[in-house]
């Protein structure tokens, strides 16, 4: 067997693709404020508190303004038990558009890319949000994403499932 060593690669998992932009997906960030509406507003309510909980140790993102929390923060303001940051319209608006990018990439990409897509959007419209911001609602978009569409039958208690009749 004719094997060079040097030429394998110590590094192991997963490799990111780098995420190429079409011209639908930059067209989709253009029009993300033109089509915020599209949004529910059962869906806000739960945005702006993840908004709150990805922000929630960064004091320098804390804006004055805050209607999208005044608007849809009692969902927020029922759940929290004082660790929350009260989310300005930035990262509001900064989850919102993530949110709806991620309904139209969520099976193309990896958290990774995605994580760099909801870098890219906060960059265009001036966010000035983080690459851990990024991480932590990617995580958190794609985890709920397996909690929705996991079988019924996985979700049974492992107690009910061996219980004998």
């Amino acid at each position: 067997m004719d094997l060079d060593v040097s030429d394998l690669s110590t590094e192991s998992g997963h490799v990111m693709r780098v995420v190429h932009w079409t011209h639908e997906m930059c067209e989709m960030v253009e029009e993300l404020p033109n089509t915020e509406h599209s949004v529910t507003d059962d869906v806000k309510y739960s945005l702006v508190f993840i908004a709150g909980y990805v922000i929630r140790k960064d004091k320098e993102v804390v804006e004055d303004s805050c209607s999208y929390f005044e608007k849809f923060g009692t969902f927020t303001l029922s759940l929290s038990r004082g660790g929350l940051v009260q989310a300005g319209d930035s990262a509001c608006q900064w989850t919102i558009f993530c949110y709806m990018m991620f309904q139209s990439v969520c099976e193309k990409v990896c958290r990774n890319s995605l994580s760099e897509i909801f870098m890219e959007i906060s960059q265009y419209y001036g966010f000035k949000m983080d690459k851990h911001h990024c991480f932590a609602l990617s995580n958190i978009l794609f985890n709920n994403l397996c909690n929705i569409t996991k079988l019924p039958s996985d979700k049974e208690p492992k107690q009910k499932v061996l219980k004998l009749p």
